[in-house]
């Protein structure tokens, strides 16, 4: 019997083909939006990180509190005193995440993602390599250090394979390391944009993947201080069996009190809370931010879903009614209320398995394309790929989905007395009885659909208010290019200093460049080198933090940031102690006096304060200015050094020039980045992009939908109750009465719609506030642009019904039985 009414089910649908390649399309692109979405959450949040007994890993923050932080990356001192003391962990250890480059024959240095980790870094893990050997101790002793292991990926791609391998070496910023051994092929860790080690403050950039272990050499008793150092290293435990993470917080916080107690007097911090951990398992730490991003675009996949299936509910109903005799006759020659029941689920389930199918090929596209547009900083990116579970998920769907939108009208069968519906008119019966319930179904598609557009809204608002907000600089016609020198070759300050100043003359002598200039970070990409801000005069153990950076003539110039008081930088500046500061800056160590000739104690030596400038979202555009401290770069020249062009021309004409300006004064240097400042300002705020397209689409396709779905059911009524509207222009209604009554069908549902869709909305909206940037989870902009566009496209849609009805000949519809 089940195969029979398969058969009769797509003997039915393919006499429908149009309403069943609509059908089929939009379960498929539901279904696989749905799949697609699952799929990454799947794989980033709800699967274990890819090591043995994944979760007992965990990362052991530190929350410092004249740092102002919620937590940051352990001081080593402190990591070396738990590592001592504590009884929860099996093991500990310190990493710091970052990059390097690579040089290979005569080609120019690459850079790849590198990672510094003490000896025990890989059996915390429990990861062995797949060739050669693990670390030891002996290899963490300045000296012995000059080892590597790498990864499968740079063993295929670098080495082609080579069985050999092992004892070659590999020159890692101009300095040979020996290669010891192979990870496997499946080894994953994540990348510095993903495990930062100031994730309260700093906002992510680019990173490449880690393809390359060294180890980190540490001498916590001379090399850190009792209480500073803190966010350059990030600490990695493994948990006792049976110890749970907050037993393990309680323990490293007694010790915490115990470090404070044996500082120094000078360095020590009475006050509560001044020194505490903060124990988070190592898969929240990676994820923790992308966590409710994903989720909100689950939760769209789910409303997008849904109005779909009450749109095909809606349709099929309208079958249902068609087929009324059809069953009326099945049940009189003696067909049971279940073989009516699984006829028409048979048909929507048919239905389901086809757009199913269809869906799921398609989530293996998007997978494709998401992988590929997604944002960069978003994490376990390689990991993401169709499962056992994921397509699991998408047979639920798929059963769901056909349940859903076939029970109505397989109770719609139920219900119908046999008799009566071979008696009556099946258009009058179905007016009467079914208008309502498809009106509560209008009224269900607007509601999801007002909810999804309203916070689609809000994302889209907040991307708009950050990329206009007033930046404090100019990005249009500047070309960025970060430049890594290598440590042995550039070992002494007078050698890049001598590299930056060449590199400088060589980019201002590039045909149409008005100006160029170099800082020590790179616009945009979060805060660097956070110290105090001492005043020789007023001596304090907790000064405000502020970001340093290095920078060369020119720079505020060439971002065309506005000068407060005193001056820019000049060529005399270059043998004189000279410092510009942030308006936040002056406000913070100087309040409510002009710093302008003050002095500034860094690293033992006192810089004149010689100018202010006015506050720029330098950092981030979604955080408040920092407080900025800008050094001529010849007092610290940096290593990783980020050279900015400003150009009368078109900017992308001038990146391969500045790639070979800067490779002409040395081609051994590496060139990690060349682009554009308007491309890293798009960068910056690439998550933000990306979930507002993704909600736009969704918003886009659910307004269809709900459309859709009020132009259909209103063009069915009008069907259904021709004679009557016969009947009430015969007795005098005007085509204007008419078409206010079938516009006011239509408006009760809608208007019911969108306050609830409203108010669930709010609710969605404080949810997400996080997520936001200047706008509230109520919005009335936004509530109004969405109510009117709601209004205007529920009006087109319910025009053509109310013309049809408007139009209607009142002695043909009476003549109509």
């Amino acid at each position: 019997m089940l195969l029979r009414e398969l058969r009769y089910s797509l003997r039915n649908l393919w006499k429908s083909p149009g309403f069943s390649l609509t059908a089929i399309l939009t379960l498929a692109l539901g279904i696989g939006a749905g799949t697609a979405v699952f799929s990454v959450i799947d794989s980033v949040i709800l699967k274990p990180l890819s090591y043995r007994d994944s979760g007992k890993l965990v990362v052991v923050w530190e929350r410092v509190k004249f740092l102002g932080a919620a937590y940051t990356g352990a001081n080593a001192r402190h990591e070396h005193i738990w590592k001592e003391r504590n009884s929860v962990f099996s093991d500990l250890c310190l990493l710091g995440v970052g990059t390097r480059s690579v040089s290979f024959g005569t080609d120019h240095p690459q850079l790849i993602g590198s990672l510094r980790a003490q000896p025990d870094f890989l059996n915390i893990l429990q990861v062995m390599p797949f060739m050669g050997r693990n670390f030891v101790a002996s290899d963490a002793i300045d000296g012995h250090d000059k080892v590597a292991i790498i990864t499968y990926s740079m063993w295929q791609s670098f080495f082609q394979g080579d069985p050999n391998v092992i004892g070659r070496t590999v020159r890692m910023n101009d300095t040979p390391y020996e290669i010891i051994g192979v990870l496997p092929k499946d080894f994953q860790f994540p990348k510095r944009n993903v495990l930062n080690s100031f994730p309260s403050k700093q906002s992510v950039g680019t990173s490449p993947p880690i393809e390359i272990v060294t180890p980190l050499v540490i001498n916590p008793d001379n090399q850190y201080g009792w209480n500073s150092d803190y966010g350059n290293l990030v600490a990695l435990g493994r948990l006792k069996p049976g110890v749970t993470v907050g037993q393990a917080e309680a323990q490293i916080n007694i010790i915490q009190q115990q470090i404070v107690n044996e500082m120094p007097a000078d360095q020590r911090d009475n006050s509560p809370g001044a020194l505490l951990s903060y124990v988070q398992p190592m898969q929240d730490a990676m994820v923790g931010s992308s966590r409710r991003g994903l989720w909100m675009l689950m939760a769209a996949v789910i409303a997008l879903l849904l109005i779909a299936c009450v749109n095909l509910a809606n349709a099929q109903l309208g079958r249902a009614v068609a087929r009324q005799r059809e069953a009326a006759v099945r049940s009189a020659l003696g067909a049971s209320k279940w073989q009516l029941v699984w006829n028409s689920l048979a048909e929507s389930l048919v239905l389901a398995i086809i757009g199913g199918a269809g869906g799921i090929l398609l989530a293996f596209a998007a997978l494709a394309l998401f992988k590929r547009y997604a944002p960069l900083d978003l994490p376990r990116m390689a990991e993401i790929h169709p499962n056992p579970a994921v397509l699991l998920v998408a047979v639920l769907m798929v059963v769901g989905c056909g349940l859903l939108f076939g029970i109505v009208p397989a109770l719609h069968f139920v219900r119908t007395d046999p008799q009566r519906a071979l008696q009556q008119n099946t258009a009058r019966t179905a007016s009467r009885q079914g208008r309502r319930f498809r009106l509560i179904l209008i009224g269900v598609q607007v509601f999801g659909c007002t909810a999804l557009l309203l916070v689609t809204g809000l994302f889209a608002k907040s991307l708009a208010t950050l990329l206009g907000s007033d930046r404090g600089f100019e990005t249009s016609n500047v070309v960025t290019a970060e430049v890594s020198l290598a440590r042995q070759a550039y070992a002494k300050d007078p050698q890049r200093i001598a590299f930056d100043d060449g590199v400088l003359n060589r980019l201002r002598a590039l045909p149409g460049v008005t100006s160029a200039a170099l800082v020590s970070a790179m616009p945009l990409e979060g805060e660097t080198w956070i110290d105090g801000i001492f005043r020789p005069d007023r001596p304090t153990h907790h000064p405000p933090l502020s970001n340093f950076r290095w920078v060369s003539t020119q720079y505020f110039e060439l971002l065309r940031e506005r000068l407060v008081a005193g001056r820019f930088f000049k060529e005399r500046d270059k043998n004189a102690n000279s410092v510009i500061i942030s308006e936040a800056s002056a406000k913070a160590a100087w309040p409510g006096e002009d710093p302008v000739g003050r002095l500034l104690r860094w690293r033992n030596t006192n810089f004149t304060i010689i100018g202010v400038v006015a506050d720029s979202h330098t950092n981030s555009l979604k955080l408040p200015p920092a407080n900025m401290v800008y050094l001529p770069f010849h007092t610290l020249p940096p290593y990783s050094v980020f050279f900015m062009v400003r150009s009368s021309q078109s900017p992308e004409a001038l990146l391969s020039n500045v790639r070979r300006a800067i490779w002409d004064q040395d081609p051994e240097v590496t060139i990690a980045r060349v682009k554009t400042l308007d491309a890293q300002v798009k960068d910056s705020l690439s998550t933000e992009r990306f979930q507002t397209f993704i909600l736009i689409a969704f918003g886009i396709a659910a307004l269809l939908l709900a459309m859709l779905g009020v132009y259909g059911i209103l063009s069915y009524t009008v069907a259904g109750r021709t004679q009557e509207i016969g009947v009430r222009m015969a007795l005098g209604a005007t085509r204007q009465g008419i078409y206010s009554l079938t516009m006011l069908e239509a408006a009760i549902p809608v208007i019911t719609g969108l306050v609830f869709g409203w108010a669930a909305s709010i609710v969605a909206g404080r949810l997400v506030q996080k997520l936001l940037y200047g706008v509230t989870a109520v919005d009335w902009m936004v509530t109004l642009i969405v109510a009117i566009l709601f209004v205007v496209c529920a009006t087109a849609a319910a025009f053509v019904p109310a013309r049809r009805a408007a139009r209607v000949d009142p002695m043909q519809a009476l003549r109509t039985e």
